[in-house]
């Protein structure tokens, strides 16, 4: 039976690792979205500022940057396919690529990479889940989705992005009764309401058996799992929350090593009793009388991944192996920045810096908004004793609203016409705001020329694409972390390939090419499937993403280099500018061309046949 009072624990010290990040990547979420008006302010502000009659202002910045820097991502998306490392994979690498071109299309892989992306880049996170469900033909279907990073807590005490080295991974859902009760019927079977999963009596019976572990103690003792109803359950929308604890547990087992191949057995034995007896039993094959081999038994220290699902004092599912022989956690993460400062790792998005000049520019409107709301025929002062000098020097310098309750009389009596120059404020505020535009664009990288916007009147369309080349430079980190979700997302995909598809799976997979080949193609094509299924991990082959020349973004940049090449003399390559420019009558244009140049060649071929003038021939006496 599982420890509840250690999987809470758990999952308290990782909201508490978390903690900091998700206050800032909600934060980082509204100034994105602007959260209806008022989602760039402190609500402190917004009080006051309402108070005084003043606008909230929201001049979003930072929502064209980050739609720019995922456009420069869609832009640039790349396909994928498998590179065989030794020469007998090759096959196998052929058929991995057709697989991959199959979930990509299905799974529109492209979409759910660039919204996980954009998630890193407004939060610093992004997460793609993994997982194999029931198909349509009652087989196996892999699953590949974004999951959103309000529902992933990492490894308080990760130190590295590459999650195959963390200890524990949580994700948590707040999800309806029925739909709970339709995923775990056994262990909910008797709720009715979101409080019948909290513990329904904490006496002193049930609280000498909560063992506190040694590490997380963050139980409270005297109110035991009510203490955590907060994040139990919502009673009024009638949810309760899901906790799936992913954790890395390190074992010792043994197995089956070819001291001359230096090949390892797939899977491991618990004892070197059992090792042993599997070595006699592969002895006795016939085959080895033929060809015997030479195996050892060695033991290794070995990670073993487990998964719990629990939700308030119910146990959904107890400790159970990872169901996936990749024997990893199968949600994979993408992190925009990753930096471990040594007490702790930050991660965080682009919006993350962009904050402050953002309120700079939000305050700063704001101010030079109300100095001019307020200000009487360009401009005025208190006179007398009905403000004090410091009310007199906030109202301004500062822009702040003064009010005299219970005055009454003419306004003369209290203000005097002065001169205009405290509008000068107003330049003055508009400058700073300038500065934090210009500011924004630094901190960020989204420079003009990677918005397209020329640095000069007179800059080339070839320069202006080079600046935006270089501006590219800023995001190659980024870039290159997602290339790595990527290549791990298909790896754990692949895998997952070879221990649920079956060989009739495949065949309906590559379909149409598979039925127009011979018979004794299609015995060979079998072989191949039934070692690829078989070669869980004896086949070596890498994931290889292609720079992505086939968007259609990509191919109209292509098309106009091509064309200034064209321009300039190279008319050899028409016909690829024709291609690459996707026109509608590409074909009827190519057909002509072809034409025009095979009967240029004959002429050509004629002229040089045609036989050299006799005697004189020709030539003016």
């Amino acid at each position: 039976m599982s420890d509840l009072a250690y999987l809470h624990e758990v999952y308290q010290a990782m909201q508490s690792g978390n903690r900091t990040f998700m206050q800032a990547a909600k934060e980082s979420m509204y100034f994105y979205t602007g959260g209806y008006g008022t989602g760039q302010w402190d609500s402190s502000d917004i009080s006051k500022l309402r108070a005084e009659g003043r606008p909230p202002l929201q001049l979003n910045i930072i929502l064209p940057k980050v739609n720019l820097v995922t456009g420069i991502e869609r832009q640039g998306r790349t396909s994928y396919r498998a590179r065989p490392v030794e020469m007998n994979d090759d096959n196998e690498a052929k058929l991995i690529t057709s697989l991959l071109y199959h979930l990509e299309n299905n799974q529109s892989l492209n979409n759910v990479f660039s919204r996980v992306f954009k998630d890193g880049v407004i939060t610093g996170r992004g997460w793609v889940d993994l997982s194999v469900e029931a198909g349509e033909y009652f087989d196996s279907k892999i699953s590949i989705r974004r999951e959103s990073w309000m529902n992933v807590l990492m490894d308080p005490e990760a130190t590295t992005p590459d999650c195959s080295q963390w200890g524990r991974l949580a994700r948590t859902k707040l999800i309806s009764i029925s739909k709970a009760k339709n995923m775990f019927p056994d262990a909910l079977r008797d709720v009715k309401n979101a409080e019948d999963i909290q513990e329904s009596l904490i006496g002193e019976e049930s609280l000498t058996g909560i063992q506190l572990g040694d590490k997380y103690k963050n139980v409270d003792p005297n109110y035991g799992f009510k203490s955590m109803e907060a994040y139990n359950m919502d009673a009024h929308r009638k949810k309760i929350r899901i906790i799936e604890l992913w954790e890395r547990e390190y074992e010792k087992e043994f197995y089956l090593v070819n001291p001359q191949t230096g090949r390892f057995s797939q899977e491991g034995f618990k004892t070197k009793r059992k090792a042993n007896e599997a070595i006699r039993s592969i002895m006795e094959r016939p085959e080895m009388e033929v060809a015997p081999v030479e195996l050892n038994v060695v033991s290794k220290s070995v990670p073993k991944t487990y998964v719990t699902v629990f939700a308030g004092a119910r146990v959904l599912q107890e400790k159970t192996p990872n169901p996936y022989k990749h024997n990893q956690f199968p949600l994979i993460p993408f992190f925009y920045t990753f930096e471990d400062s040594g007490d702790n790792v930050e991660t965080f998005g682009m919006v993350e810096n962009l904050k402050d000049p953002q309120r700079e520019k939000n305050k700063r409107r704001s101010q030079a908004l109300d100095i001019i709301n307020r200000s009487p025929k360009g401009g005025g002062i208190f006179t007398g004793n009905k403000v004090t000098a410091d009310q007199m020097n906030r109202a301004s310098a500062n822009g702040e609203w003064i009010g005299i309750p219970g005055f009454k009389g003419r306004i003369s009596d209290f203000m005097s016409q002065w001169s205009n120059q405290h509008t000068a404020l107003v330049p003055t505020i508009a400058s700073f705001e300038q500065r934090s535009d210009f500011d924004a664009k630094e901190i960020s990288g989204a420079t003009d020329p990677m918005m397209g916007i020329a640095t000069s009147s007179t800059e080339s369309g070839l320069a202006a694409q080079t600046r935006i080349r270089q501006g590219m430079n800023t995001l190659m980190e980024q870039m290159e972390n997602l290339d790595t979700c990527k290549k791990n997302t298909l790896e754990m995909a692949v895998s997952n390939m070879q221990q649920y598809y079956s060989v009739d799976k495949i065949q309906r997979i590559i379909g149409a090419e598979f039925d127009k080949v011979e018979p004794e193609e299609q015995a060979e094509v079998n072989q191949i499937i039934s070692q690829f299924l078989d070669n869980f991990s004896t086949m070596e082959f890498d994931v290889v993403l292609d720079q992505g020349q086939n968007t259609p973004t990509m191919r109209a940049l292509m098309a106009n280099q091509v064309g200034e090449l064209v321009r300039n003399g190279y008319a050899s390559l028409f016909p690829l500018f024709v291609e690459l420019s996707d026109m509608e009558a590409s074909d009827e244009i190519l057909e002509k061309f072809e034409q025009e140049r095979q009967a240029q060649v004959q002429s050509q071929q004629q002229q040089q046949q045609k036989p050299p003038p006799k005697g004189g021939e020709g030539v003016m006496q």
